[in-house]
């Protein structure tokens, strides 16, 4: 009789083991996968984060969030995106907890990079939709564009000649998308 040896699934406190070398590894799936982003991609990644910060700044509704944030969702999945706001009634009164977030985001942000699989975004603003976070920006540097997804169904697309919202997550928030780029 055959046997079949099956592979020890990585759980949040092996990710926590990883060095700090700099990288940026998500835990999916029961694997740990590291997401590497390159330098327009983090420029991006930032302009946005400022962005959204100068808004919530003027407006205290919520908090932004960069890349290094880490987000346990509830199909056990520690997800990284580029950019995270919360609003503020979802965060947790005092100080911040030192472990990762386990709360739903009401936005992320993807920045695109040359390297990464259709199949593998697409599978990623699935789980983030499944998992009930009601607006996802998928932002492609390459073509300046913003797809904007309500649900795998309601979809927008954006140029850099647009103005992007973020209703009714950032009510009052609008924003030329050339500014991202």
């Amino acid at each position: 009789m055959a046997t079949m040896k099956l592979e020890k699934r990585a759980t949040v406190d092996d990710l926590l083991l990883f060095p700090k070398d700099g990288r940026k590894y998500e835990l999916v799936d029961g694997k740990i996968v590291v997401s590497p982003g390159g330098f327009r991609h983090s420029r991006v990644g930032t302009n946005i984060v400022l962005i959204l910060g100068m808004f919530l700044r003027q407006e205290p509704i919520g908090e932004v969030f960069g890349s290094d944030l880490g987000i346990i969702f509830a199909n056990g999945n520690l997800r990284s995106p580029d950019v995270t706001v919360v609003r503020k009634e979802k965060l947790p009164a005092g100080d911040a907890p030192q472990t990762f977030m386990e709360i739903v985001p009401d936005l992320v942000v993807e920045v695109l990079s040359p390297g990464d699989s259709p199949r593998v975004v697409g599978e990623k603003i699935g789980e983030f939709l499944e998992c009930g976070v009601p607006l996802v920006w998928v932002v492609d540097p390459a073509e300046r564009t913003v797809t904007v997804y309500r649900s795998l169904s309601h979809t927008e697309r954006y140029t850099a000649d647009d103005t992007i919202t973020a209703e009714p997550i950032l009510p009052g928030f609008s924003c030329s998308v050339s500014r991202f780029f």
